[in-house]
């Protein structure tokens, strides 16, 4: 997924006290400490392959002169490109951000390393459901330390959009002529219609499968405005009403109040919705996989910082800590909208991952919207 995409782009509402308010757990005897003292006198400096979402600069700055570790970050473009990077360069990247059932495809193809999660105390943090993603577990280790989540539903302005629309076929209504807008993410695009036609795997469909979606998108085309480069132009369009109804992810109602524009309301279609979450992974060429659990530490118990990072980016996060955080300074009833305090909603939705023929589901949003 696009940094666009991915990211809000708001004002931080959040004031936050000192960082280091968030806590920061060594023992002194334990091999985490020890590894701790190595990468203080090593100097060492880890490059991270993610999200521009997943961290601060301050937040690594606070990282590296507690533990010594430095780190230097490339944006990622998308699951895929990740997944071909880490391939192609070998050592040349220590961790690396992915989605949902990229996690385990990484992990088998030999990309990554499990590691154990329990030997990481920022972990505690985390929310039991976080802890315990099946699919994630190789044996007693975790394939990825767990981030942020989000559903992608429909959202609707309930001034013109009449009745609710309860299923992803309201969409095709003739009436939503040139009203409808959402991202230009072909993978989604097919999902929902994927949804709709009864696929078994929304992200990777059959041939036969992919047929229905496609004249399901036919059906779709004529009601859309326009297809965005960026989640902002979503807002935008629902803001001033050129556009009735969007698809996004969690928030979309508030971001659109919070910019002065009309009541919008979130409908959870009744075949279900697309989803993610996403986590940081232990690279198996990396040289410095004794440093990823103390970094990991450090940058994930920064509970303010993760608060704060809810705020500004507008999905929820799967630190329970920080959720309690923003209760304490005002923020429950925004988290609650947002649904943070249920990451088991997440494991409902339809996930994110890899197809047998991307290439197929590619052609087949470029056959319908391209051109």
């Amino acid at each position: 997924m696009t940094e666009e995409r991915r990211g809000l782009t708001r004002r931080d509402l959040l004031k936050t006290g000192a960082v280091g308010a968030a806590g920061f757990y060594l023992t002194g005897g334990s091999a985490l400490a020890g590894a701790l003292r190595r990468a203080e006198a090593e100097g060492v400096t880890l490059t991270w392959l993610t999200w521009f979402d997943h961290y601060f600069p301050k937040q690594l700055q606070v990282t590296k002169a507690k533990t010594g570790i430095g780190s230097r970050t490339k944006l990622a473009p998308s699951d895929s490109e990740i997944y071909t990077t880490i391939r192609q360069t070998g050592s040349q990247f220590d961790i690396a951000a992915a989605d949902a059932l990229w996690v385990p495809k990484m992990h088998k193809d030999g990309l990554t390393e499990s590691f154990d999660l329990s030997a990481i105390p920022a972990a505690k943090q985390l929310y039991p459901a976080a802890r315990n993603i099946s699919i994630w577990k190789d044996g007693s280790n975790y394939m990825a330390y767990p981030n942020g989540w989000s559903t992608v539903q429909v959202y609707y302005n309930p001034k013109y959009v009449k009745p609710k629309p309860d299923s992803w076929d309201a969409l095709l209504d003739p009436k939503y002529k040139k009203k409808i807008v959402y991202e230009n993410s072909p993978e989604t695009f097919v999902a929902f219609a994927g949804l709709a036609t009864g696929a078994k795997v929304a992200y990777d469909q059959t041939l036969a499968e992919l047929k229905r979606s496609k004249a399901w998108l036919r059906k779709l085309k004529p009601n859309i405005l326009k297809i965005v480069d960026q989640n902002f132009e979503t807002v935008n369009a629902l803001k001033d009403e050129s556009a009735w109804i969007g698809m996004g992810n969690l928030g979309v109602e508030l971001r659109v109040k919070d910019a002065g524009g009309p009541l919008i309301k979130a409908s959870f279609p009744k075949e279900g919705v697309p989803g993610w979450f996403d986590g940081e992974q232990m690279v198996k060429a990396s040289k410095h996989k004794d440093k990823f659990a103390p970094f990991m530490n450090s940058v994930e118990a920064q509970t303010a910082w993760i608060a704060k990072n809810f705020i500004k980016n507008g999905r929820p996060m799967f630190n329970e800590k920080a959720y309690k955080l923003l209760v304490n300074q005002g923020y429950k009833h925004r988290a609650d909208l947002f649904h943070y305090n249920n990451p088991e909603l997440i494991f409902k939705a339809h996930l994110q991952g890899p197809a047998k023929n991307q290439q197929a589901i590619t052609d087949t949003f470029n056959e319908v919207f391209g051109g």
